[in-house]
């Protein structure tokens, strides 16, 4: 079969929402058995094995976007350690420590601009994209962005934003000034996409395109592994997140202590930490603060903290009763939650950002208020208690992620934005340059 051009107008776009659901609807329907090969620049600060729900959210659209037959390069930091250049999936990674936001800081932005300059213009010359997407670039520093845009003065490729996340601070401001340099920008929440709508970002140029996880998630049988033996028979409620304040482990903490007059043998089982971004190096701090706070209530025996591997997380899972995810800040999305429902498990969120989005209170989950540990402990306490209630829960979770969250749906719709924001006639048959 002859590849099929998809035929797309030539203007440089603000495209509008008639524009992007026509490219969807082909998309979806396979017109010609196929659409447009692109060449796709993905950067971003990190990548696995940096844990993190973008870190996770990469790790799936890449491979996914060349199993569709495009050609995709990702530019990351580099941790200590790694090679300058691996390929995932059929997708060259390449390195460099001048994107690791563990090492830079805004006065090293500056002082390495010049650097950053000539790296990420290599990049993007060796991939030669149609399209350069980027996640997470609306903050921490504007010298990679300005790199990009340099390097684009020269070339008027499509230029499209993933927003995994939203402040409300002065950086944040600052870096609102660039909006109209995107060709669309993507949020992963409604939540999302109205924040950036009020610090200056045109709603006209925006999406949401929710997170989705793969089908393996939801067809493999369950596959429990004990990391502690003191977790076997037991009722054990996971908090996946990383341990931080803003992910609510200090709050999980203190309602555990009240769930245990009810359920005097559960267990708390709290992510660890090692390679995460910890651009406002707090976490020590942090992770400190929440381990007194066991020592304070004397949970030693009754709360394990286990730093997971990418291939361990599933299992973890599987061994839960309860996932909870109590958030105490706006969280974008939570991409943890819609795992955790996938592997068919009763959730406990917070209203709080985007995750009411996820979440149908009693269909197929339970919300409570945020930074209410009395509020999660009731929620706690009933579903380790009223098995067939948690049951329900966890089969509607299920249902809604093949609903609503698969990574199928995810991939589809964000090529289609990638597409549209071409603006031109694709058909390429050359790889990427090494």
């Amino acid at each position: 079969m002859l590849p099929c051009v998809l035929v797309l107008p030539c203007s440089k776009i603000r495209r509008n929402s008639n524009d992007l659901n026509g490219i969807r609807l082909r998309l979806e329907e396979g017109l010609c058995g196929g659409v447009s090969q692109m060449r796709i620049a993905e950067l971003h600060w990190a990548f696995p094995p940096t844990i993190g729900g973008v870190e996770t959210h990469l790790s799936i659209l890449g491979p996914a976007l060349v199993q569709r037959g495009h050609q995709v390069a990702l530019l990351t930091g580099q941790p200590g350690g790694l090679p300058a250049k691996s390929v995932v999936k059929g997708m060259p990674v390449y390195r460099t420590s001048l994107l690791d936001l563990n090492r830079m800081s805004p006065k090293l932005f500056e002082e390495k601009a010049t650097d950053l300059f000539n790296e990420i213009g290599e990049f993007l010359s060796r991939v030669n994209p149609d399209v350069i997407h980027v996640h997470n670039w609306h903050y921490f520093s504007p010298i990679p962005l300005e790199a990009v845009l340099a390097w684009n003065r020269h070339h008027g490729r499509g230029l499209v934003l993933t927003a995994h996340n939203s402040w409300h601070d002065a950086l944040f401001q600052q870096m609102a000034q660039y909006a109209p340099a995107y060709d669309a920008v993507i949020a992963v929440s409604q939540h999302t996409l109205d924040d950036m709508v009020e610090w200056g970002y045109a709603r006209d140029q925006m999406r949401v395109v929710h997170h989705g996880v793969t089908t393996d998630w939801l067809q493999e049988p369950p596959n429990p592994q004990y990391v502690f033996a003191a977790m076997k028979g037991r009722p054990v409620i996971f908090h996946p997140a990383r341990m931080s304040l803003a992910k609510g482990s200090l709050v999980v903490v203190e309602a555990f202590r009240l769930v245990r007059q009810y359920v005097p043998d559960a267990y708390l089982l709290l992510a660890g930490t090692s390679l995460t971004v910890d651009w406002d190096s707090v976490q020590n701090r942090e992770i400190q603060q929440i381990q007194d706070k066991i020592r304070e209530y004397h949970l030693e025996e009754h709360v394990g903290i286990y730093t997971f591997q990418w291939p361990e997380i599933r299992a973890a899972y599987d061994a839960a009763d309860v996932v909870v995810y109590p958030s105490v800040f706006p969280e974008p999305f939570g991409i943890v939650v819609i795992e955790a429902m996938a592997r068919e498990k009763p959730v406990v969120v917070t209203r709080a950002g985007g995750m009411p989005e996820i979440v149908r209170h009693r269909q197929s989950g339970w919300i409570v208020d945020p930074n209410h540990p009395e509020a999660l402990a009731e929620a706690l306490k009933t579903l380790l208690t009223d098995r067939p209630l948690a049951a329900r829960l966890a089969a509607g979770a299920r249902q809604r992620v093949w609903d609503w969250f698969t990574a199928e749906r995810m991939v589809k719709e964000t090529e289609s934005i990638l597409l549209a924001a071409t603006g031109v006639e694709i058909s390429h048959d050359q790889p990427v340059a090494p």
